[in-house]
């Protein structure tokens, strides 16, 4: 290959380069129980109720986009607190991925975890109960990873159910609006379409 034959090849191979759409982030949602931030972390956690419809979830759109996308999210456990005091509980706890226009299930993901002491909740939330924070507080986190298909353009996270063990025996909660699950450090990548697609 001469040398003004290579010198082409690189222009052509950096021009594609430059061309080539560089992927981007949502972490923006549109979440129907805003509990509030960690006293640590500063995450925003947003609560997680049992629903089948979409608007009910916390809702991410998508903006205009190239093959599929991919969602992160930390899923916690929702542990009851009152203050310093941590009463036993074990909890496992159900969530679904729908696609927000349609309703279908495109994913599930679960976490599961148990409280008897205070490292076993990732934070506390600021609020107006004992030592200035709320009595429900996120366990552990436990890190999820979802393709979403190229075609949706919307995703909705709702709960399922939750399994919950304490002293008194074990109970599953599964009724509508009934809080599931804790989701915080969502983010959704993207490829932007092409300009002029």
């Amino acid at each position: 290959m001469t040398r003004v034959a290579l010198l082409a090849c690189v222009v052509s191979a950096t021009a594609f380069a430059a061309a080539a759409p560089a992927n981007k982030f949502v972490t923006e949602s549109q979440c129907p129980s805003d509990l509030g931030r960690g006293v640590k972390s500063r995450r925003v956690f947003c609560d997680i109720a049992a629903a089948t419809d979409p608007a009910k979830g916390d809702v991410v759109r998508i903006p205009p986009h190239t093959g599929a996308s991919t969602l992160r999210f930390d899923l916690h456990n929702r542990f009851a607190v009152a203050g310093k005091t941590l009463p036993f509980a074990r909890a496992t706890a159900l969530v679904a991925v729908l696609n927000a226009n349609s309703g279908a299930v495109i994913e599930r993901a679960a976490v599961m975890g148990e409280l008897r002491a205070e490292l076993d909740l990732f934070d506390r939330i600021v609020g107006t109960g004992p030592g200035g924070t709320k009595t429900i507080a996120p366990g552990r986190a436990e890190p999820v990873t979802l393709k979403i298909p190229a075609a949706v353009t919307a995703i909705s996270i709702v709960g399922v159910r939750v399994e919950v063990t304490t002293k008194a025996g074990t109970e599953v909660f599964s009724s509508p609006g009934r809080p599931v699950a804790i989701v915080s450090n969502l983010r959704l990548e993207y490829t932007p379409s092409a300009v002029g697609k």
